[in-house]
């Protein structure tokens, strides 16, 4: 499967790590666990009715298939080639998926370019958007305001400030990428590990 960066210039900051975490085999973020934030949306009392789902930074694709096995059609989104092998491997593994999944090399800062159909309901992000330069964040939340449909949930998860990590992501940031277009219903905090600090957002699209 080849790069989406086919020139070394134009890849981000971020990629070779990335790169070379999923082709390592273990990467330490890739906890084959769907979090029960989502499993609550999906499943809970106030569980949604299935539609089509937007999983930005997808990984090997577990919260893919999870949705899919729910009944969701998703879209998964990772810019390494060897996440979306691993991911399709495991698609291949499932039998009798109530919904559908297609998986594909891209960059989320540039989501126009997949040519994507707006009207995702759902659109998911475990710990992507804290990971891109904030320079290109604005790419990011430009696509995923046009393909969300209206009413739709945005479920983020993100590394606030800390002293550990330099991929982070602030309260104040999240509401200035995605208002007016979203308003944040709910912010939980937490930690992800001692000393690093996170935060789910739930952020409903205007309709």
């Amino acid at each position: 499967m080849s790069s989406f960066f086919p020139d070394p210039q134009e890849r981000p900051a971020t990629y070779d790590r990335f790169m070379q975490a999923y082709e390592g085999g273990n990467p330490p973020w890739d906890t084959n666990i769907t979090p029960p934030e989502l499993v609550a949306e999906i499943q809970g009392l106030q569980a949604r009715p299935s539609g089509r789902a937007l999983d930005l930074g997808c990984g090997t694709g577990t919260n893919s298939l999870y949705l899919a096995s729910h009944g969701w059609d998703v879209t998964g989104i990772d810019f390494i080639p060897s996440a979306i092998e691993q991911a399709c491997e495991k698609q291949r593994r499932v039998d009798n998926l109530e919904g559908n999944v297609d998986f594909f090399v891209g960059d989320v800062t540039q989501l126009d370019t997949l040519k994507l159909e707006p009207g995702y309901t759902l659109l998911f992000d475990l710990g992507c958007l804290h990971s891109i330069e904030e320079s290109a964040r604005v790419g990011y939340a430009r696509g995923v305001i046009r393909l969300a449909a209206p009413g739709a949930l945005f479920l983020l998860y993100g590394f606030m400030p800390n002293e550990l990590l330099s991929n982070r992501l602030t309260r104040s940031e999240v509401q200035a990428l995605f208002g007016p277009d979203f308003t944040l219903e709910r912010a939980v905090e937490s930690l992800d590990r001692p000393g690093i600090p996170s935060a789910w957002y739930w952020l409903r699209r205007a309709s």
